[in-house]
């Protein structure tokens, strides 16, 4: 910190989304004046214009700066409030919390969080948590329902982490897909700038000519929607011209194991022999021309150094007789097929040339890298895109490569969201789990503001009668606000 008379410049962060930029915090008199970019940050060569605007939301006249309760019915069109103190708000609001769980178990208050991406709860979401861990809470909105889940979980369950961050500095090519870093996130958006001045080939995927997309080496103006049949096109151009690494494909994912033909399942060790283990997984190996398993506890081949089939019908000798089988990746190669780059033009608008030499290009420039935001998850099928990009992105065999998207180390932290605080009995009563195994309720507790809405009013299967919101505003952030006004007028 310095100061200057009466003026205080305080270096610090930017909490207003995920990026954490660098600032200087300038103070005059004991007022927030002005908030500057920090150029000695990692992050902090820009500041975005509502990083600039913490001046105007901290000093803002109508901003809250003390507990209020209500004093007025609910419902009551000109609501009147009363000031009390911050230690009979804690104090009332931790009793009623007691009072609800006691009677109705802790499954009857819900939570609520605002994005981490794009408002302050980035910094505060943790702890957050932890309350909600602490008391049993089983069920949380958060704001991220609308974008991130479509993104996040597809990456996961894909390549069994989330998409990992670019390693720009080495990129030979960057992807934007439905990102303008430029406007969306300043520091992402300088790495990419000096990526683009170093040499690295740019592809833009967006309906507008916006930011990068008009410095892009390939602009790709998709029809809104469409991403995934552009991704599969792209996908089927370097398949059909032996322009992916069929290493990566062989030796780092499932591709080369067997689906059978007739129930379109993965061939199991207990297929073989009926002492063969069930979770066994099952490629060819061309060389021996015979199978061989594959044990996913240790993630290895019974072999080393086969040459294991990625296309072709191959019968495979099993208990009960000859089993017909495919490889994975022979399912996803017919797949891409169907989507020639005439056909993608007519779906996506997007010439069919130019899906040609895209896939060219980012099989020919280097170490390719790719990002993925709002653009891409704003739609009622952005599940299936970000897979179909996922998939695309695994051909190029740049996933953890130096140069590609990369699970780079962190500095170790104590996790402080107690997420072993909750029993596991208590976790198994999150809402949707039962439709939804693979998904944000089954890792996170995560539940739609359609699932709340729906225990809220039907009191099914058990009833919700309170909510803890942290930010999250489902009236505005929500289409159906009729209902939402319903549900949360009956808390």
């Amino acid at each position: 910190m310095t100061m200057s008379g009466s003026v205080q410049r305080i270096p610090g962060y930017c909490a207003l989304c995920i990026s954490s930029c660098g600032c200087i915090s300038v103070i005059e008199d004991g007022r927030l004046t002005k908030v500057e970019p920090d150029p000695s940050h990692p992050a902090g060569k820009a500041l975005c214009a509502k990083g600039r605007a913490a001046p105007e939301l901290v000093n803002h006249e109508d901003r809250l700066l003390y507990p209020l309760r209500r004093v007025s019915p609910k419902g009551d069109l000109e609501p009147q409030w009363e000031r009390i103190s911050w230690d009979e708000s804690l104090a009332t609001t931790a009793r009623e919390l007691e009072r609800l769980a006691e009677e109705n178990g802790s499954e009857s208050v819900a939570f609520s969080i605002a994005t981490t991406a794009g408002t302050s709860m980035q910094d505060g979401y943790p702890w957050v948590e932890r309350l909600r861990q602490a008391f049993g809470c089983p069920n949380v909105v958060a704001s991220m329902e609308l974008c991130n889940f479509t993104r996040d979980f597809p990456y996961a369950h894909t390549f069994g982490s989330g998409m990992p961050m670019a390693d720009l500095e080495h990129t030979g090519c960057v992807v934007l897909w439905g990102h303008n870093a430029s406007s969306t996130w300043l520091p992402h958006g300088t790495r990419v700038a000096a990526a683009k001045a170093r040499g690295a080939k740019l592809v833009a995927v967006d309906p507008r000519r916006v930011g990068f997309a008009a410095k892009a080496d390939q602009w790709l103006r998709v029809r809104p929607g469409s991403d995934g049949t552009l991704a599969l096109g792209l996908a089927g151009v370097m398949i059909d011209q032996d322009l992916f690494d069929r290493s990566f494909v062989r030796d780092w994912s499932n591709g080369p194991f067997l689906v059978r033909e007739d129930n379109g399942r993965l061939l199991s060790g207990a297929d073989l022999d009926e002492s063969g283990n069930s979770t066994a997984r099952v490629a060819w190996d061309k060389t021996a021309d015979a199978p061989v398993l594959y044990d996913n506890a240790s993630g290895s081949y019974e072999r080393t150094g086969a040459d294991l089939a990625l296309g072709g019908t191959i019968d495979v000798p099993g208990r009960d007789g000859v089993i017909q089988c495919r490889p994975a990746f022979d399912l996803y190669a017919e797949l891409c097929r169907r989507y020639t780059p005439e056909r993608v033009e007519e779906l996506t608008w997007i010439p069919a040339a130019q899906v040609r030499e895209t896939s060219r290009l980012m099989a020919s420039s280097g170490p390719v890298s790719v990002y993925t935001w709002a653009g891409v998850e704003q739609h009622s099928n952005s599940g299936q895109n970000s897979r179909a990009i996922a998939l695309l992105y695994a051909l190029t065999g740049n996933f953890d490569t130096k140069g590609g998207n990369v699970l780079f180390s962190k500095v170790p932290t104590n996790d402080v969201t107690g997420s072993a605080l909750m029993p596991e009995k208590q976790k198994q009563k999150t809402l949707g789990l039962e439709q939804r195994p693979l998904g944000p309720e089954a890792i996170n507790g995560w539940i739609t503001t359609d699932t709340l809405y729906g225990v809220i009013l039907e009191k099914k299967p058990y009833a919700v009668k309170g909510l803890v919101s942290f930010g999250c505003n489902f009236l505005m952030s929500h289409s159906d606000g009729a209902c939402g006004a319903k549900a949360l007028d009956s808390l």
